[in-house]
């Protein structure tokens, strides 16, 4: 059985006939399960309790990829497999998964390739794509080494899928996330990138030099202040992928 959880932005009526398609082409598909809408009185937390508690075995995010990192932080500590209809072409969390947008996404979901997959856990809350944070005045706790960025301005990201370039190694399925620090330097001539460091871990801690806390962007929506212990969760998330997946 399917819960088909609908993000809140999608009553709006410019949504309706994308809806109608999708809801089609799940019937056609014979995929069509329970349908939940969400809204200021209703509780993503619970409608899925709730339906697993009925015998749903798969939820299904329809909406972008905040919805998708919303109930993650659900389904990961549930025997659930989650699946992705993303409702636009710029959910980049979709297109590592392999997953088309809109109605072509049910075609994916009836195919039914199930990965298990990592995700990254900042003390209790699970990240699946990235963590950043700009600016800070951090140390990082890295094996038996404390790491500082080397300039006031810099970017700190730490990776569980491979949206850079120059993270050809990153993978949601090897046990491993990535820390990247990039130091810029600013001058006459504006900002300047210099040389990354990559650090792979199963493990880090980051705290903060000063007495202010500095904050952490998880999947571009929760934001989480330090210290923090940061983890890898292997293969905790079994999400439906399609043949076009960036990984194996």
């Amino acid at each position: 059985m399917y819960l088909y959880i609908y993000d809140s932005f999608l009553n709006e009526k410019k949504y309706t006939d994308l809806l109608i398609k999708i809801e089609k082409r799940l019937t056609d598909l014979g995929i069509k399960g329970k349908i939940a809408r969400l809204s200021v009185l209703k509780n993503m937390k619970e409608l899925i309790n709730d339906a697993a508690k009925e015998g749903i075995h798969t939820v299904v995010a329809i909406g972008n990829a905040q919805t998708f990192a919303k109930v993650i932080n659900i389904v990961a500590d549930l025997d659930l497999t989650l699946g992705l209809i993303p409702v636009d072409n710029n959910n980049n969390i979709a297109k590592i998964l392999g997953i088309p947008p809109k109605e072509a996404a049910c075609e994916v979901l009836a195919s039914r390739i199930i990965k298990k997959i990592d995700l990254g856990k900042i003390n209790n809350h699970y990240f699946i794509n990235t963590a950043e944070i700009e600016n800070g005045d951090v140390v990082i706790e890295y094996n038996d080494f404390k790491v500082e960025p080397t300039t006031k301005k810099n970017k700190i990201t730490l990776y569980n899928f491979a949206t850079n370039e120059n993270l050809s190694m990153s993978n949601p399925i090897d046990g491993i996330l990535e820390a990247v620090i990039t130091p810029i330097k600013s001058g006459l001539f504006g900002s300047k990138k210099i040389a990354e460091t990559i650090l792979p871990f199963t493990k880090i801690k980051i705290g903060s030099n000063q007495e202010d806390q500095v904050s952490i962007l998880t999947d571009q929506q929760i934001i989480m202040k330090t210290p923090v212990e940061i983890t890898v969760a292997p293969q905790k998330l079994k999400v439906i992928v399609g043949s076009e997946r960036n990984f194996d």
